[in-house]
């Protein structure tokens, strides 16, 4: 993945700040020792400019999808306000009238000091707005530079006015840094990720959320399931053709003839699309799931398309609840068991479950069956799984485990060589 400039967040706001305090400063000298005029109080040109300063903090782009296209119009909208200002200080040197009558100061004082201000102040509250929806907040909020960088504008102005034969040159100044520290910015933006929660639903077991990761960067868009803290499904948004999930790679390749029955027990599998495709692929197989929460389901069914349900049907059934009273109430055997351990992660993985309900999993397997744990690596102190063959396999990045109750025949061993990751 593209890797932000490293600290290089700050030198936008500096720029920004210095900006604004060289428009101020330049603004009060030339409408308080320029002529007689109607604006002459220093108190009334600071209240004007602190007030514009504050209409653009409270105006700028909040959170929200289309955050850094709104940040990166109010950067124009600054290039603009400096480069209008610019020409209006350049012509005041000019045209006497513009400095001497009352509309002249009036005017002076709103494009050269309210608009630019207006202007940079959108810009940094929408720079906060991006540093405060940065995730992991590795983007530092603009306020200490953009103050800094408005000390540093003071000291500028007052060493370069005096000494400048047009004031409006320093607004030309203004119009170079602002230039640069959009680019700079702009390669910040390029390289933050943001999230956008989509759905939020409460359980028993904690809130459960949908979340899409966008990096602009690389044009990358992920749409995550979360169970609390624990990541249960992602699945790729962006262009190109997504990713086949791991569980869904894996029971194609260990699905039999069509013309073969075929039973899956899915523990975990509320927010996988494995049930839907293998119903669909397969004419004779049936699939039970097994999950803890009921949210799981229901918003694996509105963003993942898994069309799961808490019912049952002729061929698939969903229930939620407990895990260790789903597996006991179980009463067939399987030809396939699927645990997803990304479901068990808030109650400690396989160890959540009782030893019973372990033992449980491995009577419900057929002879012949396939019992599969993914898509992490997984190891065992205990001695559940003891009775089983095992064979690691590595699935386009995910570290699945096989068991088996006789040896894996090569035969499917050797179809999981086509999808392993190299």
């Amino acid at each position: 993945m593209t890797r932000r400039l490293p600290r290089m967040e700050w030198i936008p706001p500096l720029f920004v700040g210095a900006s604004a305090a060289i428009a101020a400063e330049v603004a009060l000298s030339l409408l308080l020792y320029d002529g007689p005029g109607l604006v002459r109080s220093l108190t009334t040109i600071l209240g004007v400019e602190g007030f514009a300063f504050a209409a653009g903090l409270w105006s700028a782009p909040g959170p929200g999808r289309d955050l850094i296209d709104r940040v990166r119009r109010r950067w124009s909208l600054g290039l603009i306000a400096f480069l209008v200002a610019a020409a209006y200080g350049s012509a005041w040197t000019f045209v006497s009238p513009l400095g001497e009558g009352r509309l002249g100061q009036a005017l002076g004082l709103v494009v050269m000091g309210a608009v630019p201000l207006y202007a940079m102040g959108s810009v940094l509250g929408g720079m906060s707005s991006a540093a405060v929806t940065d995730e992991g907040g590795r983007l530092s909020g603009p306020g200490a530079a953009a103050a800094a960088g408005a000390a540093l504008g003071f000291v500028l102005t007052g060493l370069l006015l005096p000494r400048v034969p047009m004031p409006g040159t320093m607004l030309v100044g203004c119009l170079l840094l602002l230039s640069v520290g959009g680019l700079i910015y702009g390669s910040v933006l390029g390289s933050r990720t943001e999230i956008f929660v989509e759905a939020r639903r409460r359980s028993a077991n904690g809130e459960v959320r949908v979340q899409e990761r966008h990096l602009e960067s690389e044009d990358v868009s992920h749409l995550e399931l979360f169970e609390g803290e624990f990541l249960r499904r992602s699945l790729d948004t962006g262009p190109g053709e997504p990713k086949t999930p791991w569980d869904v790679t894996a029971i194609r390749t260990l699905m039999p003839p069509s013309e073969s029955p075929w039973r899956l027990l899915y523990v975990g599998g509320g927010a996988s699309s494995a049930p839907r495709n293998l119903i669909r692929e397969h004419p004779a197989a049936e699939v039970d799931v097994a999950e803890r929460t009921a949210a799981v389901v229901e918003l694996g069914r509105e963003y993942f398309d898994t069309e799961l349900s808490v019912d049952s049907s002729e061929r698939r059934a969903v229930a939620v609840g407990n895990l260790d009273d789903l597996i006991a109430s179980v009463r067939t055997t399987y030809d396939a068991i699927v645990i997803d351990l990304a479901a068990l992660a808030s109650i400690g993985g396989i160890r959540g479950l009782s030893r019973a309900t372990v033992w449980r999993i491995v009577d419900a397997l057929n002879p012949g069956g396939v019992l599969l744990l993914g898509p992490d690596p997984i190891e065992f102190t205990s001695t559940e799984f003891e009775q089983l063959n095992r064979v690691p396999i590595d699935v386009d990045g995910a570290a699945l485990t096989l068991f088996c109750r006789d040896p894996l025949h090569d035969a499917v061993v050797g179809r999981f060589k086509g999808t392993m990751s190299p």
